[in-house]
């Protein structure tokens, strides 16, 4: 069975320990972008069987001059030209090791500001996190390549947040090991599809 490990070594965690900034890129540069380069294409296809379609798209990194990333990741969204005005799934490698997630950004305003519609008004997201009790807010440790606390909202709250504040954004999922198979990890992003169309008006 095809796994995350046939794709992404497992000691690619490693490379978010090298701490010159050159060094680390060149690593994340040279050997784990062109694997989920790779990684995404199979993801989206894997998808694909089940009938949601979505692009696929790798962090470049390109206005990082000085911090090296301490997680980069692949992210499938709607639109084939970019990711980051909408609300999109993700598979995440970082510090902390891997992770799928839903991510809508700040950035992404009409997205965010109907994700959060739907987050405050919507019973199906209360449900929702009812129903997935170890679901991880990765906002809490951003940029930190960690695993996030477990989350559990006042979804009221949490929408009216991420409704009017321009800096808010909702980043959650849960952690994978490198031995989760790519079903398993398609299975994953088909959880929080709730969210992603949602965001997406789709």
């Amino acid at each position: 069975m095809e796994k995350i490990a046939d794709w992404l070594d497992p000691a690619t965690v490693g490379i978010f320990s090298i701490p010159e900034f050159a060094e680390r890129m060149g690593e994340i540069r040279g050997k784990v972008r062109p694997a989920l380069l790779e990684l995404a294409k199979r993801l989206a296809s894997e998808m694909e069987k089940k009938e949601v379609w979505l692009f696929p798209h790798v962090a470049s990194h390109m206005r990082r001059r000085v911090n090296p990333p301490n997680e980069t990741w692949l992210a499938l969204g709607p639109e084939k030209r970019g990711y980051k005005a909408y609300g999109h799934l993700g598979l995440f490698v970082g510090r902390g090791g891997c992770s799928v997630r839903f991510v809508v950004k700040d950035e992404a305003v009409a997205p965010r500001e109907r994700l959060g519609r739907f987050l405050a008004k919507d019973p199906e997201a209360r449900e929702w996190f009812a129903r997935e009790k170890e679901v991880r807010d990765f906002v809490a440790v951003h940029g930190s390549g960690e695993i996030g606390p477990v989350y559990a909202p006042d979804c009221r709250e949490a929408g009216e947040r991420l409704a009017r504040l321009k800096s808010a954004s909702l980043d959650i999922g849960w952690p994978v090991g490198f031995d989760t198979s790519i079903r398993g990890v398609a299975e994953r992003m088909e959880r929080l599809l709730l969210f992603y169309r949602a965001a997406n008006g789709s």
